[in-house]
């Protein structure tokens, strides 16, 4: 830190003996010497009781004159006793300024402690006594309580501050809290002097060590901006101002004033160019170029910086952004009717969007994005009394189903442009929250929280554990296969199992994954099953593929780091056959005569000695092309090498902290559905 002089300063604490009498006599010079620069009143009590407020006027060593009612009188100094205010509301009575001078002849004495008792009094009497808080301040100070020394001194500062140096005392105060760590107290002493003494000569540096405080250690940004801004503004020139011109343009991106804080880095960047913070700065400008949807200026900036740094760590921060210029976040700017989706699925080009707040329907054809804003969402989310809560949705060329959270389901005809209801009130009650529906050519499939729903031709049939052997009746996802119904229980843990030939309804473990594994999203591609999990006991998520029948199975975990449950369950997987080329090492031999193949070692005769013939090893699972999504990150992994994995990490400069709900992967590109809009990335 740039204060860091300072702190050591802090740090090497002086021993003083406070002497009481010399404070209290000081109180008096300080008097003095600031009279002239402003109007005073003077309470002049006598010895014999008497008292007088007047106009303070001059003083020499021996006499004072004051102006009262109009008059002015010369007094001596001996036999009278002087108090001074800038305000009359602060003028005490008879009684409290008693028990203040008997306070300052128990300090004569040597008898702080019912000194404090005296000075107490005063306040009790008379609240507004800015000389009874300070001398209460100057006992709590010499015994150590800061923290009552500085609600006293607050005190003062407020009734009357400029009759009171009390620079020194706040300094001291907030020095050694910021040498014990005490931030939020170093501060508060520091912004004491900054708001009752802004004249003062320690005024500029302390602006600056003040401002630095309450945004780096306190985290006040609201509070410290202003006041860095206000610092480099009136003192330019020490040597703080390099580190408060950086941190202005970091709080202006990070409060959303994208514009200055651009004006403000680039400044930074041109006045600091080899500055330890520039690398910083430049990202910072990087990222805001990507929230203003400039992407080529934010991956010219990061290249820039990750070409130039050699320090790994901002290099990685670097590619980070070069790789969030790829991504694409579409929000209710673009036509959605709600940041939160829920539901994607795609009809060729048409891309099907589910919200809290209806459903919606672009044409992406040629990575275009054009909302249909009257066409058959407007049915789907009329049909209902109040706009559904759109939870899944499946299409086809033919027909859109869409899952409501509370409406049952909604059923659009793309050939007749119909809409038919299941509701929950329906003769046959569906059930009112649809979280998954799979669809193909015979059937159609509902995952709900009451069983599954299958419909046939015009016949409903619901499976739940009071009707038939279904294992669970809250069913999140589903899968659909020629021979096998999959489903994975709301809570993961139970793998449902329905064998379409035979009707009926079992479980399956899968034994290559550990217990208390929760099964998030299930995706099939070529010949092989997939699926997603996590397990909160291991801190743990990956995915999982096997043969369509669920034998032959591998787990595999993503080593992210990831431990919080909320991030760990949200990963969806999907896949394809590998089509890219396998380069093969040729190596150049010099040709070789070929003998004639021997004779089979397994014939006739070899046979008869009772030999066993060899099974060939299985062949190696069909090669894939899988595509993860996880709240932080993008995968893509080529499944022939275990080694071949790519990342990105999803749009959070621009989108924030995501929640992922749903991923597809449809023409070249993936889509994911986000808490907080619908992003897309080439994955060509």
């Amino acid at each position: 830190m740039l204060y860091s002089k300072f702190v050591k300063q802090i740090h090497t604490k002086r021993q003083k003996t406070h002497c009481l009498f010399a404070l209290i006599a000081f109180t008096g010079l300080f008097f003095y010497q600031h009279l002239a620069h402003s109007q005073q009143y003077v309470i002049v009590d006598s010895e014999n009781g008497d008292r007088l407020t007047g106009l303070w006027r001059s003083g020499t060593d021996t006499h004072f004159e004051i102006e009262y009612q109009g008059q002015i009188l010369r007094l001596p100094l001996t036999g009278h006793t002087l108090s001074f205010t800038s305000d009359l509301a602060n003028v005490q009575d008879p009684t409290a300024a008693k028990y203040y001078d008997n306070g300052l002849t128990l300090l004569e004495l040597g008898l702080p402690e019912l000194a404090q008792r005296r000075f107490e009094s005063a306040i009790e009497e008379f609240p507004r006594y800015p000389a009874a808080h300070y001398q209460l301040g100057l006992l709590h100070e010499t015994n150590g309580d800061n923290a009552k020394a500085l609600e006293r001194f607050r005190s003062v500062a407020i009734l009357d501050a400029a009759n009171f140096d009390l620079i020194p005392h706040l300094q001291e105060l907030g020095n050694v809290a910021l040498a014990n760590e005490a931030y939020a107290e170093a501060v508060d002493s520091y912004q004491l002097i900054l708001r009752y003494y802004p004249e003062h000569a320690s005024i500029p540096e302390l602006r600056y060590i003040t401002g630095f405080l309450l945004v780096e250690e306190l985290e006040d940004y609201d509070t410290g901006l202003p006041l860095l801004e206000s610092a480099i503004q009136q003192n330019p020139d020490t040597s703080f101002h390099e580190k408060a011109f950086f941190l202005i343009g970091k709080l202006q991106a990070k409060d959303n004033r994208l514009e200055d804080a651009l004006h403000t880095l680039q400044g930074f960047v041109m006045r600091y160019p080899v500055s330890e913070w520039v690398y910083e700065a430049r990202l910072i400008r990087a990222e805001v170029n990507l929230k203003l949807g400039r992407t080529t200026e934010a991956a010219n900036e990061a290249s820039r910086v990750h070409g130039m740094s050699a320090d790994e760590a901002i290099k990685e921060r670097a590619k980070q952004i070069m790789d969030q210029t790829r991504w694409k976040v579409y929000t209710v700017a673009e036509g959605l009717p709600d940041n939160r989706i829920q539901a994607i699925a795609s009809d060729d080009t048409r891309l099907w969007v589910g919200t809290p707040n209806g459903v919606m329907l672009f044409e992406t054809t040629f990575n275009n994005w054009i909302p249909i804003t009257e066409g058959p969402e407007l049915m789907i989310n009329s049909a209902t009394a109040k706009v559904p809560d759109v939870q899944a949705i499946a299409v086809n060329s033919k027909e859109v189903w869409v899952g409501t959270r509370s409406q049952g389901a909604i059923h659009y005809n793309q050939l007749t442009h119909e809409i038919q209801m299941y509701p929950p009130s329906a003769p046959i009650p569906f059930p009112a929250w649809v979280k998954d529906i799979k669809m193909d050519d015979s059937e159609i499939w509902f995952a709900t929280d009451e069983g599954v729903v299958r419909k046939r031709g015009d016949s409903l049939f619901v499976y739940n554990r009071q009707q038939s052997f279904i294992p669970a009746d809250d069913i999140e996802t589903l899968l659909l296969m020629p021979a096998t119904v999959w489903g994975a229980s709301a809570k993961g843990d139970i793998v449902v199992t329905f064998d379409r030939k035979t009707e009926e309804w079992g479980s399956h473990r899968f034994t290559e994954i550990q217990e208390n594994t929760t099964i998030v999203d299930f995706d099939t591609a070529e010949d092989q099953i997939l699926f997603t999990w996590y397990n909160v006991a291991e801190k743990t998520n990956g995915y999982f593929r096997a043969d369509l029948d669920g034998l032959n199975g591998k787990s595999t975990t993503l080593h992210t780091g990831i431990e919080d449950e909320k991030h760990l369950k949200n990963i969806y997987i999907r896949g394809i056959l590998d089509k890219t080329p396998v380069v093969e090492e040729v190596n150049e031999t010099l040709p070789v005569e070929t003998p004639d193949l021997p004779s089979s070692e397994f014939s006739p005769e070899t046979q008869a000695l009772g030999l066993e013939e060899e099974v060939p090893p299985p062949p190696p699972p069909t090669p894939l092309v899988l595509w993860i999504a996880t709240n932080e990150s993008f995968y893509t992994h080529h499944t022939r090498s275990s080694d071949d994995w790519e990342y990105t990490t999803t749009p959070q400069i621009v989108s924030g902290e995501l929640t992922i709900h749903a991923l597809i992967v449809v023409n070249n590109r993936a889509w994911i559905a986000t808490n907080n809009g619908l992003a897309t990335v080439s994955v060509q």
